[in-house]
């Protein structure tokens, strides 16, 4: 009678084995067919970038920087909303210093002439991006100052233009940077809190 119990258990043991095989061989198949998939997918998406970043480099440029800039701007709204945007401005320079990436604003002594504040820049790359999201009025700290500045002017000139197209900009300093993908500068005026040009 033993012989029998046992022997009925392992048949239906065998059976229920034989049933679980066929359906853990098509959840296998099922999973390798999900991920033959989402990996085709994955490399469709990277040849669509590495087309684009051959074809296209200036618009996947602008694209990734302004997905950067709008992300930088939601996490200091998020992290620090009650503290205003800071920079760092660094000593004097030219394109050596500015290419140092030091995470300051260089100022450009190519950039001094009569009728042309101060000028420091930034690559947007290298830190300088943190200004392209701000606009006129918006108020500003510099490390080791006490002094609040605020956005007053701003200029957009094609790159390497003449000095001159900055004479009559308004306020005590101006910080510079280049848009991502796009042939031009951004060029903000931010003086201590004192009345802009209209204002006069």
């Amino acid at each position: 009678m033993t012989t029998d119990v046992r022997a009925t258990q392992t048949a239906t043991e065998d059976s229920h084995s034989a049933e679980e095989r066929p359906r853990a061989s098509r959840r296998v198949r099922r999973r390798m067919r999900a991920l033959l998939l989402t990996s085709m997918v994955l490399v469709a998406l990277g040849a669509v970038f590495l087309a684009a970043s051959v074809f296209a480099p200036d618009l996947v440029d602008k694209t990734t920087g302004d997905v950067k800039v709008a992300v930088q701007k939601l996490l200091h709204q998020l992290l620090a909303p009650d503290e205003l945007p800071e920079i760092r401005l660094g000593g004097e320079g030219g394109m050596l210093e500015l290419d140092h990436c030091d995470g300051t604003f260089t100022e450009m002594i190519t950039y001094r002439i009569d009728g042309v504040p101060p000028l420091f820049a930034a690559h947007n790359n290298c830190g300088g991006d943190v200004i392209l999201g701000w606009e006129l009025g918006q108020r500003v700290t510099v490390a080791g100052s006490d002094t609040v500045y605020e956005v007053v002017e701003e200029r957009h000139t094609p790159k390497w233009s003449n000095v001159e197209v900055l004479v009559g900009m308004s306020g005590e300093f101006m910080v510079q940077t280049c848009f991502y993908g796009e042939n031009k500068m951004f060029l903000a005026l931010a003086p201590a809190d004192s009345p802009s040009e209209g204002d006069r």
